[in-house]
């Protein structure tokens, strides 16, 4: 924890940081319980928690040259091991600090003197780098939620309702031993056309259209998968907008290696879908960073800045959709290297 705070100092000109957000605190200590907070004032760490989960702190980070700090109040602790430091000032991320508990710190600090400085995605600049072990914990999720897939591709068939598929996934992640990483979109038919469907009653139907949009967490990593079915006989535009969108998620995991430009991969999918004149039908980015969260940075838009660095998880997801009509997409999860990208996710399309 300590190694990967000091790197924050090069970047930020600040005494101290405060990590209030279970993601924040999971990340830098792998702590898979919540309710704390992590301060680090110049070399020293303190975990803040209150009575309740003293035992579980005190176990968990013991012999960890770690200060542990029982309060109350999380602020007013803040404000009393800053002032016993004679910090001047400290950085919050403002993408994990509910208001209340801003409020509660800025007035706490405001009447110390102590400045608070609002920062957005303080420890992205780590997180998009994945260790050897995050990475293995990805490819885990990746082949429980693959697996999970091919289970349920198998047992599609005309008379199931999307929820029914919907919870049938949700029992298939517990009998893996984890949850959904967020929930499951399983539309079909004409509900495949809007890319964030929630699940309905809608039964599936001869010769229909079946999308799902399925991930698992293992051990704090996230997964994220996307297959588009057709049951029966294959409809000859479906047959056509799934080759193209294929065509698209294929060119751009070619494409994606160390050192190309984020917003390469989106240009790359969306080249290739708008060369067939669906342009106006890719209505979303080509993918995003995975990891503890199922949304992180990089995002692959077209606006995006920076480049692939090895080691970084990412998803790609190009997609058409007809209103009305239906939908394909088509997402796999990959990890990038040297020379290109390793796809971690090989459900059967």
């Amino acid at each position: 924890m300590k190694e990967k705070i000091n790197k924050l100092y090069c970047e930020y000109k600040t005494d101290a940081f405060v990590f209030t957000g279970k993601t924040e605190t999971f990340y830098l200590s792998q702590a898979a319980f919540d309710g704390f907070w992590i301060l680090a004032v110049k070399d020293e760490i303190f975990v803040i928690c209150s009575k309740m989960i003293e035992n579980q702190v005190k176990e968990y980070f013991a012999g960890k040259d770690i200060h542990i700090y029982i309060g109350v109040s999380f602020a007013k602790s803040v404000s009393e091991i800053l002032q016993n430091k004679n910090a001047e000032n400290i950085a919050v991320d403002a993408n994990y600090m509910t208001a209340a508990d801003f409020f509660a710190l800025n007035g706490n600090l405001e009447s110390a003197g102590i400045n608070v400085l609002r920062k957005n995605g303080i420890l992205n600049g780590l997180r998009i780098v994945k260790t050897a072990q995050e990475i293995e914990c990805l490819k885990e999720s990746c082949k429980i939620v693959s697996k999970v897939c091919d289970t349920v591709k198998n047992e599609l068939k005309p008379g199931l309702s999307e929820i029914d598929i919907h919870y049938r996934i949700i029992e298939l992640f517990a009998r893996n031993n984890v949850k959904e990483s967020f929930t499951p979109i399983v539309a079909s038919g004409t509900n495949s056309a809007n890319p964030h469907h929630a699940s309905s009653g809608r039964k599936i139907a001869e010769n229909d259209i079946v999308m799902i949009d399925l991930g698992c967490i293992y051990k704090g990593y996230c997964s994220d998968l996307t297959r588009t079915y057709f049951l029966g006989k294959i409809n000859a535009k479906f047959f056509e907008i799934r080759d193209i969108v294929k065509k698209s998620h294929d060119a751009v995991i070619s494409s994606i290696k160390a050192g190309q430009p984020f917003s390469s991969a989106d240009k790359t999918a969306r080249d290739i879908i708008s060369s067939y004149g669906y342009k106006d039908k890719f209505i979303h980015t080509t993918g995003h960073g995975v990891g503890i969260e199922i949304h992180e940075m990089p995002s692959l838009s077209s606006n995006a800045e920076g480049v692939f660095l090895p080691k970084t998880a990412v998803t790609v997801e190009p997609g058409i959709y007809l209103e009305g009509e239906f939908g394909v997409r088509i997402e796999d999860t990959v990890i990038v290297n040297e020379n290109g990208c390793e796809v971690l996710t090989f459900a059967a399309y």
